[in-house]
């Protein structure tokens, strides 16, 4: 073996008993303590839990619902994506029966203004607050993006307030036009 490889290997040793003696130090001390949280049993261990690390009551529901739905139907994100591109959809539906058609831009503008949009907002992230800008950023890039495209097919989206679906082409007319 050369001189430069056992040098290397000698480094990597100290290097890998300087990190077991930092571990086990951390981890001596709690050996003795005990478990840092006592277990949750009744609504006020978690109430004191949650307190302790900083959660808010709307955040920790948000966790936990989206973690639940997860294993289910859908999950938050998907749901919360679907309502933002079915409000856009009427919206530019809207504006195509009045027989004009605003830029994308002025759209997703007016549909993040709705009251519709910040009830929904809310409904899923109860505890961030709502931020208009941001929104409209998020949601115009969303609507722009390619990987989102197949989500605006005929099927996915209903007239308001009708069982009646949107077909392809009304959709392809109210997206895809180049205002």
């Amino acid at each position: 073996m050369a001189k430069k490889d056992v040098q290397k290997l000698v480094r990597q040793l100290k290097l890998i008993k300087e990190h077991t003696k930092l571990a086990v130090e951390k981890i001596e001390p709690l050996l003795y303590k005990g478990p840092k949280h006592k277990p949750v049993v009744t609504e006020r261990d978690l109430v004191e839990g949650l307190r302790r690390l900083k959660v808010s009551p709307g955040e920790a529901f948000r966790h936990v619902s989206n973690h639940i739905i997860s294993r289910g139907e859908g999950n938050l994100r998907f749901n919360w994506k679907m309502i933002r591109f079915t409000l856009f959809v009427w919206e530019r539906i809207a504006e195509n029966e009045k027989g004009y058609l605003k830029p994308k831009i002025d759209t997703v503008r007016k549909v993040c203004n709705d009251e519709r949009f910040k009830e929904h907002y809310y409904g899923y992230y109860p505890d961030i607050k709502f931020d208009y800008d941001r929104e409209v950023k998020l949601l115009n890039k969303l609507i722009a993006e390619k990987p989102q495209q197949f989500l605006f097919k005929e099927g996915y989206y209903k007239f308001h307030k009708t069982n009646k679906i949107v077909p392809q082409a009304l959709l392809t007319q109210i997206l895809l036009s180049k205002k």
